[in-house]
């Protein structure tokens, strides 16, 4: 049974939520820190308040079990997000989405309401920027620039789409990440990414798109989350469709219409993609590129190169070169 939590201004979020996990809660100057409580798990929620109607929420947690939780929102929200790793599947007004590691969101919510689950046994990172609609309008100067945020938030009314991951949208979630190191200019620094990321997504060329598409029963849910697993576990080997049906027990009509449902893509859109996000990760922890290339099951590194000039728009070399200086600089 979830649990329920009812939010009545953007900023009630964290100390609602907080309350809910349990903890202890530190910081000073408007900005806060949840320490998770030990039977629920361990690691931190830290809230940065940036002005009245914006704030930036940063999570790192692991927890032990799953978390689910029912949101009641009265008010107005814009939001995008960018999961660095976790598993979190939110279904609202009859839509569901499902969000894995390096993957972003963005929506425009008007009292809606939410329900969230969170993995347990899984690291949860993201990172969450939080605008009140009209905050971001008055942002805005000028008439084209008035208008291209117009545009945004009406592709984004009720909907919780997805954007391209791009290599600036990742080093921008990165530098916010790091911007603790700014001490009290941290604000203004996280300010000026945040607005950075906004102003990366906010060209409709940039990909955002809807997540739905036909009604799912809980079994479907569990088999098509068992058919996401088997290709996850298999990347450097994944099975074709004909196997991952019979392997789930759906039919290949249900598993391809069902799958591109749930996780807003197709199972070889899902292979290549976290086939390529293994391989930045791989690079991010300090592998080679062909170790990289090696481990997902690539025997021709011109292939390798191409896929991931794909999905980052740079050579591997290229970005092992830019994740070994962002180490130097850590």
């Amino acid at each position: 049974m979830p649990s329920s939590i009812q939010i009545h201004t953007m900023h009630d979020y964290f100390d609602r939520f907080s309350e809910h996990m349990g903890g202890e809660i530190t910081g000073s100057g408007g900005e806060r820190t949840l320490l998770l409580s030990p039977r629920l798990g361990e690691g931190t929620l830290t809230r940065i308040p940036i002005r009245t109607g914006m704030e930036i929420v940063i999570s790192d947690f692991e927890l032990i079990r799953d978390l689910k939780v029912q949101v009641h929102g009265a008010y107005s929200l814009f939001e995008l997000n960018y999961c660095l790793e976790g598993d979190i599947y939110c279904a609202w007004e009859g839509k569901e989405l499902h969000t894995g590691s390096l993957s972003g969101n963005v929506f425009f919510m008007e009292n809606t309401n939410v329900y969230m689950e969170k993995k347990g046994g899984v690291r949860n990172r993201t990172v969450e920027i939080r605008l009140h609609p009209e905050l971001l309008l008055r942002c805005a100067r000028g008439p084209e620039e008035t208008e291209q945020i117009r545009q945004l938030l009406s592709r984004s009314r009720g909907r919780i789409g997805r954007f391209t991951d791009t290599p600036l949208i990742r080093q921008g979630v990165r530098d916010l990440l790091q911007s603790g190191r700014l001490g009290s200019m941290r604000r203004w620094y996280a300010e000026s990414k945040a607005m950075e990321l906004i102003a990366l997504i906010s060209q409709p060329e940039d990909g955002v798109k809807e997540a739905s598409g036909i009604s799912l029963t809980p079994d479907d849910r569990n088999r098509l989350a068992e058919a996401r697993r088997q290709v996850l576990d298999r990347l450097d080997s994944p099975p074709s469709i004909p196997e991952l049906a019979r392997l789930c027990g759906v039919n290949e009509y249900k598993l391809k219409k069902g799958f591109h449902t749930l996780f807003g893509t197709t199972v070889y859109e899902l292979v290549r993609r976290e086939r390529m996000k293994r391989a930045a990760e791989y690079m991010d922890r300090g592998m080679n590129v062909s170790e990289a290339a090696v481990q997902l099951g690539y025997a021709n590194m011109s292939n390798f190169t191409a896929a991931f000039r794909k999905q980052f728009g740079l050579n591997p070399g290229q970005y092992l070169k830019q994740a070994n200086q962002e180490r130097v600089r850590l």
